[in-house]
């Protein structure tokens, strides 16, 4: 099997594949926007007699983690032909893909998994746990008045302001995607409506990102600084009530709006949405900014069956980040744990007592007090799709 780059001349093939596999017709004009976004891609494919019989994309993005922008490959449009099937061709794209994502820096990795217990067998952890908000219209109640206004926009006209206002919120959060102005353009906006709250000094406080369709208001996005932009947004939503039967917020997991409602008893449902890994966990290591206080050290056995760089010790101290060539004799307190175990812990889903109370960090209590104590993530979030 030869897995190979493809290039401008595999395009056609390419957009045919990924039709064919996820359901969905690209129209002629399409096809100019599709290429486009070829040419930004690494696009890798294994052919049987010169066919294309599997793919998959890297998009080369980035993300915000702990106040930082990281490079970050994006997995998308992973497909194979049926009669191509269970030949191990998915398996061989996604190992070439880790190494491919190294070389080119991009320590992390992103996706959105057709199945998540597939993806975790190569070393991808869910990382991002979004809130579905279903409310019927006799619960739209407005909350207290506020002194700003709501301006609605619409694709062509959104105000410039909305991209770097976006930027100072996602920043607070790790795994929030870095937006670049064709991202918006291209991938944010589409049809959907913007209203946007500005406060009394007429400053951009707050957004969100709607469609109303079918006696529906569809929320994608409720994007907020301040609980004066929140309440301000919320009573906009309300203002709807003669026009919808109900209202669907997508939420970031811990936002507060559904506690302030007049009735929280609505339906809600957590759900996981996107899965994140290392690609290379001690230059990710070398890369953070850990909290080690008192000249202490800790060392992480990494278990990573997928990529065998990860395999092996890494010994932290406060100036360096150094891989062991085997068990480590005078630091004998280490904590091991499999390469998916490195997303919830650095990316704030779980603590790393909380991951040792189920099995998945294994240690001393006292070496794993030094790795709670080290790491201080941002709540984790991601609301972009590819």
């Amino acid at each position: 099997m030869k897995i190979e780059k493809l290039q401008s001349s595999d395009y056609k093939e390419i957009v045919d594949l990924s039709m064919y596999a996820f359901q969905y017709k690209v129209s002629e004009e399409g096809l100019k926007e599709k290429y486009e976004q070829f040419d930004q891609q690494y696009i890798s494919g294994i052919k049987d007699e010169e066919k294309l019989a599997a793919k998959l994309q890297i998009l080369s993005l980035k993300i915000w983690f702990n106040y930082e922008q990281w490079k970050m490959g994006g997995i998308a449009s992973v497909a194979t032909y049926p009669e191509y099937r269970r030949k191990g061709y998915v398996r061989a794209l996604i190992k070439d893909s880790l190494e491919v994502m190294r070389k080119r820096g991009q320590f992390i990795s992103l996706l959105h998994p057709f199945s998540i217990s597939f993806y975790r067998q190569f070393g991808w952890e869910v990382f991002d746990y979004l809130k579905k908000v279903t409310v019927d219209k006799r619960e739209l109640v407005r909350m207290e008045n506020t002194e700003g206004k709501i301006y609605r926009y619409h694709k062509d006209d959104f105000p410039s302001e909305l991209e770097e206002f976006y930027e100072k919120f996602a920043k607070r959060y790790n795994g929030m995607l870095v937006r670049e102005s064709s991202w918006w353009k291209q991938r944010v906006i589409t049809e959907l409506t913007i209203a946007a709250y500005y406060g009394t000094s007429n400053t951009l406080e707050g957004y969100i990102l709607y469609e109303l369709k079918d006696k529906k208001m569809k929320v994608d996005e409720f994007i907020v600084t301040n609980d004066e932009a929140r309440k301000g947004l919320w009573n906009f939503i309300c203002q709807h009530d003669s026009m919808i039967s109900e209202v669907e917020l997508t939420l970031q997991e811990k936002d507060p709006l559904l506690f302030l409602f007049h009735n929280p008893m609505v339906k809600t449902e957590v759900y996981p949405y996107f899965m994140a890994r290392i690609v290379d966990v001690e230059e990710f290591l070398k890369k953070l900014d850990l909290n080690l206080l008192r000249n202490k050290s800790i060392c992480l056995e990494i278990n990573d069956p997928f990529a065998s760089w990860n395999n092996g010790f890494f010994l932290v101290t406060r100036k360096d980040v150094v891989k062991l060539d085997s068990q480590p004799r005078l630091h004998q307190d280490y904590v091991n744990m499999d390469v998916q175990t490195l997303i919830p812990l650095f990316f704030g889903v779980f603590t790393a007592r909380e991951l040792n109370s189920i099995g998945k960090i294994k240690g001393d209590l006292e070496t794993i007090m030094i790795l709670e104590e080290i790491v201080n993530p941002l709540n984790p979030f991601f609301i972009d799709f590819f």
